[in-house]
């Protein structure tokens, strides 16, 4: 008896032994990522500034309207690409609440590239946008397939109009005041939704045909 409880016992400390180390490795691996992405986060806002300062030498430049125009639909496409990444991140991230803390940086990064446009919007022709406005932690399956849909239905148009538009997508649910701010002086209250050049509100699914003729 006392042979088989020294056994019990050795087994316990041996699973408590795997547990913990997973454990560790699990919060450690996170770290990582966290630190990755931070790092990206840092790099996105670096180039977010330099349009913002670009955009200061705009006067009657055709020119360097059309370079800002380029340079600013690729910075909103990366950054579009790593709010991507960041909600695959999200779905493995369990342990802690840095992603999180992660993803409104992002949303705030996005805002303000959204703020920038519409300066750049006032000063060159030319130019559109769809801001696709959702709700980041929700569990209301309605929800939830809507914007999947609506992920669907940008990303094939994106695909078929390339740097015909900008596209930035934006949580609404993580505290922003300039972001409310912007919802409430364009009149979206309900999500998703989505905004076509400040002017246009949807908030049923239209086709990529339909959407496309909102734009400019």
């Amino acid at each position: 008896m006392e042979n088989k409880k020294h056994v019990f016992w050795q087994a316990f400390f041996v699973t408590m032994l795997f547990f913990l180390v997973g454990l560790v490795l699990g919060v450690y691996l996170e770290q990582l990522r966290s630190d990755d992405l931070s790092t990206t986060f840092y790099d996105s806002e670096v180039s977010l500034y330099d349009s913002f300062a670009l955009g200061k030498f705009i006067d009657s430049n055709i020119t360097l309207c059309e370079d800002l125009k380029e340079a600013s639909i690729n910075f909103a496409d990366k950054i579009y690409l790593e709010a991507k990444e960041l909600e695959r991140f999200d779905d493995k991230s369990k342990l802690t609440e840095s992603m999180k803390s992660i993803h409104r940086k992002y949303d705030l990064l996005r805002t303000l590239l959204w703020i920038n446009v519409i300066d750049l919007k006032k000063k060159c022709a030319d130019m559109n946008s769809i801001v696709y406005f959702y709700i980041y932690d929700t569990e209301n399956i309605e929800t939830k397939s809507k914007q999947i849909v609506w992920e669907r239905i940008l990303n094939d148009l994106k695909e078929k109009k390339g740097n015909e538009f900008f596209l930035i997508p934006i949580a609404v649910d993580q505290e922003i005041e300039s972001l409310n701010y912007l919802l409430g002086f364009y009149n979206v209250d309900e999500f998703p939704a989505v905004l076509i050049n400040e002017k246009d509100v949807l908030y049923e699914h239209k086709t990529t045909e339909e959407i496309g003729d909102y734009l400019n």
